[in-house]
């Protein structure tokens, strides 16, 4: 798709439902998206990092849900939105050093060099270990975030498109007890018996995330394909599968 088409469907989204949604998903940092077609009626743009605890229908419910009380935002700076299904979102002003290096449609499509944005922030049972704070500069320190900076060199020493299938656990802070890696560049990574982690829970990450998340998994690196590790959650130290 060339820019003149791609330009096109975003004005059309923004006619039928008064902004677009991009959702950017990477090989090395958390999926995030945000919104084009709010900064000429209301000066800013939305934007949700991480959280992939949602699936890629939640966001779209979510941001509609925000663009329907948008106008309470601005009335109340500590304004709490309750959605009918994914719990209450408040709202941090973003540090353009985020926007600046997440939010690249804006810029192109309105052709300006700086706007407003807001962070959009899931309450504590929906808060997910991938969520940066982005009223804060962004930094190269970030483990989880670092590689917006396309600069950084890959030192894994595993292919960059490494992916890991985890639950949803984990993302809220559980710690994974069991890994298998059966691909050169695709890992198993559970807080408990796989088999019994219901289809709706499972997640796809990078593995760059994982390790983010978790200094601790760093051995997985060097697994060999078709082996796998297992941990008890109180002395947390790696053994070997059989």
């Amino acid at each position: 798709m060339n820019r003149h088409d791609f330009l096109k469907i975003i004005d059309n989204h923004i006619k039928e439902f008064s902004y677009h949604i991009t959702i950017v998903k990477s090989k090395v940092h958390p999926r995030f998206a945000y919104t084009i077609g709010n900064y000429r009626s209301q000066n800013c743009e939305f934007i949700l990092a991480g959280n992939i605890n949602f699936e890629y229908e939640d966001l779209k419910s979510i941001f509609n849900e925000v663009f329907l009380n948008i106008n309470n935002i601005f009335s109340n700076e500590n304004i709490k939105i309750q959605t009918s299904r994914f719990g209450s979102f408040s709202f941090i002003k973003v540090h353009p050093s985020w926007s600046s290096r997440m939010m690249l449609g804006v810029y192109d499509y309105y052709d300006i060099n700086d706007f407003p944005a807001y962070q959009i922030i899931p309450d504590n049972n929906h808060f997910t270990m991938d969520i940066p704070n982005m009223s804060i500069e962004w930094s190269s320190k970030q483990p989880i975030w670092k590689w917006l900076d396309t600069n950084i060199v890959w030192d894994l020493g595993v292919p960059k498109d490494s992916m890991v299938i985890t639950n949803v656990d984990f993302l809220f802070g559980k710690r994974i007890t069991e890994v298998m890696r059966w691909e050169e560049n695709e890992w198993e990574a559970f807080t408990q018996n796989g088999e019994e982690i219901p289809k709706e829970n499972i997640r796809i990450v990078p593995i760059s995330v994982l390790l983010g998340i978790d200094g601790t998994l760093k051995p997985i690196l060097k697994l060999d394909i078709g082996k796998g590790f297992f941990r008890d959650e109180e002395n947390m130290e790696w053994n070997d599968w059989g």
